[in-house]
């Protein structure tokens, strides 16, 4: 059995689901069906909606999960890969629990090998919590200048650099923009190490994020030449730094700094109340600084697993090896790994 059997389970495009995510302001654009929708096309990835409904059929609880299945690691339920917090939404305690018995049940019936949830569960049966990353997210309101006073001098220095020096912030959905983007993106993975995700995910960003009006691309230029870019998605009240790039140059015009606050002016003239500057690891002291820097709260994100079995940390002793190969290697090789390996990494 599937889990597209699972008595429990909606297809993420049902409308009903869209709907119980519209009516929830805690939502973020993890939760809509067009993020589902652009990890499915681009790893193979099955999606399904966990759901718990009252007597009257209405959704009252709901989760949105990834079915992944590896060569050697067997299959597995990940809410969800590629994001760095999903929470469970629901209408009230009782819901809640109802959706986690969910999770327990589809474990206890040999659903998944393992259910990991990108959010803090109760510590109940099979259910372990831990955590790596803090989340920073900074209050938004309509007034940007009072935001701007919030924010630490030198933030605000590095501002005022960056415009005196002559850094311009253009807006772009356009596939030229987010060709541009990408061409950076896979220059700051490769200086970083890391692979660099498929074009066939940006391409679909486009599409399924950026044309659908959920999504946007900033570019900070000097002159003709594009210092560096992020790319921005939106839903309910929530303005996520979703990813950021840059040439790895020129870095004295401050232009990341500039992006940022173009991009939390623009969520304070339309509405949004929280700017997501996303995850950030424990022991990354200098990215934690500069996060808090804008004034953002920093709070511990734990991650919860359901599972019999202590998940290996071999993993981790690899990523130092794969780094070194991957800096001393052409771009291409970067490009290469992510097309070929990027999906595993969910």
């Amino acid at each position: 059995m599937n889990s597209h059997s699972y008595p429990k389970c909606i297809g993420p495009q049902d409308k009903q689901w869209l709907e119980y995510v519209k009516s929830k302001p805690q939502a973020t654009i993890f939760h809509h069906p067009s993020w589902l929708k652009v990890l499915e096309n681009s790893y193979g990835y099955r999606p399904f909606i966990l759901v718990v409904r009252n007597i009257a059929g209405q959704i009252t609880a709901g989760l949105p999960v990834m079915e992944i299945q590896r060569p050697l690691g067997g299959k597995r339920w990940v809410s969800l890969p590629f994001t760095d917090y999903c929470s469970p939404l629901y209408d009230n305690q009782e819901a809640h629990n109802q959706l986690i018995e969910h999770l327990l049940t589809a474990y206890q019936d040999h659903h998944t090998n393992s259910i990991q949830i990108r959010w803090e569960l109760p510590s109940l049966l099979w259910i372990r919590s831990h955590t790596s990353h803090y989340l920073h997210t900074l209050p938004l309101r309509a007034d940007s200048q009072a935001v701007l006073k919030g924010f630490k001098r030198t933030h605000r220095q590095n501002i005022s650099t960056a415009e005196e020096r002559g850094v311009v912030i253009k807006w772009g959905t356009e596939p030229e923009h987010l060709r541009l983007f990408y061409t950076m993106q896979l220059e700051t993975r490769h200086r970083k190490g890391v692979p660099v995700q498929p074009w066939k995910f940006f391409e679909l960003l486009g599409k399924e994020i950026l044309d659908q009006g959920l999504g946007f691309i900033l570019l900070a230029y000097k002159d003709s030449q594009c210092l560096a870019g992020g790319l921005f998605l939106y839903f309910q009240h929530t303005l996520t730094y979703k990813y950021a790039a840059s040439i790895g140059e020129e870095q004295q015009l401050r232009p990341n700094n500039l992006l940022s606050w173009v991009a939390m002016q623009w969520g304070c003239d339309h509405g949004y109340t929280v700017f997501d500057l996303g995850r950030t690891e424990l022991d990354n002291d200098g990215l934690r600084r500069f996060k808090c820097g804008w004034g953002a709260s920093e709070t511990p994100l734990p991650y919860s697993t359901i599972s019999t079995s202590i998940a290996s940390e071999n993993n981790g002793k690899l990523v130092p090896i794969m780094q070194r190969m991957i800096r001393k290697a052409p771009p291409w090789f970067c490009r290469i790994t992510g097309e070929l390996l990027y999906r595993y990494f969910g």
